[in-house]
């Protein structure tokens, strides 16, 4: 049971009372736990609403949760399914759900529950900030999920809607050589890896196995551990090596002090970094900055946006996004879409290499463009895309090389696509160089049967290709 009094929320389980200050809602890993989600999240609805009065007492960590709970909507959460396996020795069934209530992982195998099919709820910050609190073995659904959660932000590019957990791909384990065990024959705790995660658990002689619990790999870099946990520093080293990543946690005493000059701050970034707007919009008085702290926060806004350019996948967006990057002095737009484009979701590579092609770069554009191929094995969809869109690059000398390449190749459905694009550049203008005979010469059974007519043919649609 939760009761909301002016300042705080009393929680209250059995006989067990928790009051829980806002600066501590904001603060701590899974708020609340033991409560309906539904509950939970009403509670931290509310507790956006109390943290205003102590906005520039909040630390930089309550700041972003504040921020998570103020922007999100989980309204426009679709509830959705997915199911998949883990496997050690045996081969354990995974369901998760989402819905607008957050994320419930149902073991249907027992695997870390003590029931065969229980379930196990998230919150949507905790998941957020932390990473998932059971087994997803898949980076692409865990992506996904990301995806789907900031999809629910009311604003984006909210100070939040950047900071989740790190996605990475986990390492192969493969053997059980990546273990510790702490005891005796009588007692003892142990440590396992797993392809997906890590094992905590202890044993005795009497009852065997006692108790075993899933840290995620993403757990285990940003919660705080307690004091009493088995995994030692020295061990905690060890895994951070297998991971190729350290931790980013921080005790709690060190993730509590205020935010210095908050309100300040945050009229900043809400005006993405153009001072003139606050005092526009009557909140002059308000401000107080020096000129170290604007530099300060406007270095730490570039690096949002620049961030942004890589996981963002709408164009009116992304273009925001650069036209922000431009106001802040930022001078090399064009090279920072392509390098954002190497890290993009494919939607969000599509959309940065046509204004990579349209306004900044139409080489670095047409590579970004070509890179979309990787996803091909997926869906027909970005293939046909690829290709459709160099029907317009008739002079891009990436493009014109691409399509000799497909044109030399072993790959028919590419060489067969190359000769679409030659057909559609005569019908825009290049009817003269690469006429309907000569390119009805280019066909696969001649390639593949090293017809010399074909080889002659390809010569000289060659050099036509490369006039321009």
């Amino acid at each position: 049971m939760l009761e909301i009094k002016e300042n705080k929320i009393i929680q209250t389980i059995g006989d067990q009372k928790k009051e829980w200050s806002i600066q501590e809602l904001l603060e701590i890993p899974d708020p609340l736990s033991g409560e309906p989600l539904e509950l939970r999240n009403a509670a931290m609805f509310k507790v956006v609403e109390m943290a205003e009065v102590l906005y520039n007492e909040l630390s930089k960590t309550a700041l972003l949760r504040y921020d998570f709970w103020k922007q999100f909507n989980p309204d426009r959460i679709v509830e959705q399914k997915f199911q998949y396996t883990t496997k050690v020795t045996l081969t354990y069934q995974w369901e998760l759900m989402i819905d607008s209530k957050g994320l419930h992982y149902k073991d249907i195998s027992g695997d870390y529950t003590p029931q065969l099919g229980a379930i196990t709820d998230q919150l949507f910050s905790d998941f957020w900030f932390y990473g998932p609190s059971l087994p997803i073995p898949e980076l692409f659904l865990r992506k996904q999920l990301v995806t789907i959660i900031r999809n629910a932000f009311m604003q984006a590019g909210s100070p939040a809607s950047y900071k989740h957990f790190e996605l990475f791909e986990y390492p192969t384990i493969g053997d059980l050589t990546h273990h510790w065990v702490n005891g005796d024959h009588k007692v003892s705790d142990f440590i396992f890896i797993r392809d997906y995660g890590i094992e905590i658990g202890a044993t005795n002689w009497h009852d065997g196995l006692v108790y075993l619990k899933f840290l995620s790999f993403e757990h285990f870099l940003t919660v705080p551990s307690s004091e009493n946990s088995i995994i030692t520093p020295e061990i905690r080293v060890e895994i951070e090596a297998l991971l190729q990543r350290k931790a980013t946690y921080k005790k709690l005493e060190d993730i509590t002090h205020p935010e210095i000059n908050a309100v300040s701050k945050r009229l900043f970034m809400d005006n993405a970094g153009q001072v003139q707007y606050i005092h526009l919009h009557g909140f002059g008085e308000d401000y107080k900055a020096s000129y170290s702290e604007e530099a300060a926060w406007r270095a730490e806004l570039i690096d949002q946006y620049i961030h942004r350019l890589s996981v963002e996948e709408n164009e009116f967006t992304i273009l925001h996004i650069v036209k922000n990057l431009e106001l802040n002095g930022v001078k090399n737009i064009g090279e920072l879409i392509f390098k954002a484009a190497k890290n993009a979701t494919p939607k969000g590579r599509q959309t940065l290499s046509k204004i990579l092609f349209d306004q900044y770069d139409a080489e670095n554009g047409a590579e970004a463009l070509i890179s979309l191929l990787e996803y091909e094995r997926y869906t027909d969809y970005w293939r046909d895309y690829v290709f459709k869109s160099m029907f317009k690059m008739r002079n891009n000398k990436n493009v014109q090389h691409f399509i000799i390449e497909k044109l030399k190749g072993d790959h028919k459905i590419h060489f067969e696509k190359s000769v679409d694009v030659l057909r559609a550049w005569n019908y825009r203008g290049d009817e003269d160089q690469l006429d309907r005979n000569l390119l009805n010469e280019l066909n696969w059974d001649d390639a593949t049967a090293h017809d010399p007519n074909f080889r002659s043919a390809l010569d000289k649609t060659i050099k036509i290709i490369q006039k321009k």
